[in-house]
């Protein structure tokens, strides 16, 4: 099973298992995995930051790399990934293989074993509601949220043998840890996430008003539980 600190391989899924066990130290798969990811104690984790210049969309790093970019809105996530290169111009899209499961996303290039990504995603999603295409060397995969204004505070969750919990105050490594939320947000962030889905959700129950300047005072409540609910009749 792919981790997350395989997402180096998608630009090498093109090179066998017997090449890559063949091929000389200078030229094996750049080791993109940090000295953290090699300590017993400690589980890797992502980075995420705000995109510079796409408002309301994120950018997901990992080992100092990007991996993806997405933005989320009361219904869906949406990513955006690089396509390798090297595709062939020609149906392009034929060669890449995105698998959306009911709680895993897997990506990767068909007749290949490996995946550049094989995670479990942040929440259940809605399989025959989602979708993905090619564009101009990027794939974008849409997410149906199962849980209609369900803030997201990442798009997937790591795999690792070990990773550090911390509750209550007291720091402890939890083994076989599946669901351990590896692209983390920091509080700031998920406030404003929260924001522009209460945006859209005021947007969307009022459509004679415009609510793109508001504020709050305060903590920025839940859009999905906030006032009762959000709807799912839109």
């Amino acid at each position: 099973m792919s981790k997350l600190s395989d997402y180096s391989k998608f630009d090498h899924l093109d090179v066998s298992d017997d090449e890559i066990d063949e091929a000389p130290a200078s030229a094996a798969v750049p080791n993109t995995q940090s000295s953290v990811a090699d300590s017993p104690s400690l589980s890797p984790k992502g980075t995420t930051k705000k995109h510079p210049t796409e408002q309301n969309r994120y950018i997901f790093e990992f080992s100092g790399q990007k991996v993806y970019e997405w933005e989320q809105s009361l219904e869906e996530v949406t990513i955006y990934i690089d396509a390798p290169p090297n595709l062939p111009k020609d149906n392009a899209a034929h060669y890449i293989n995105v698998n959306v499961l009911p709680n895993k996303l897997q990506v990767g290039l068909k007749g290949f074993d490996r995946y550049f990504i094989d995670e479990r995603t942040f929440d259940k999603v809605k399989v025959k509601e989602s979708s993905w295409y090619l564009d101009d060397g990027v794939i974008t995969i849409v997410l149906a949220k199962c849980f209609r204004g369900q803030t997201w505070e990442g798009v997937l969750c790591g795999h690792h043998d070990t990773a550090v919990v911390q509750k209550n105050g007291e720091t402890s490594v939890k083994t076989d840890a599946a669901d351990v939320v590896n692209e983390s947000i920091d509080p700031i962030t998920k406030q404003e996430m929260q924001r522009t889905m209460m945006l859209e959700r005021f947007q969307e129950e009022n459509p004679g008003f415009d609510f793109r300047d508001a504020t709050f005072n305060g903590e920025v409540p839940d859009p999905r539980t906030f006032l009762g609910g959000v709807g799912y009749n839109h």
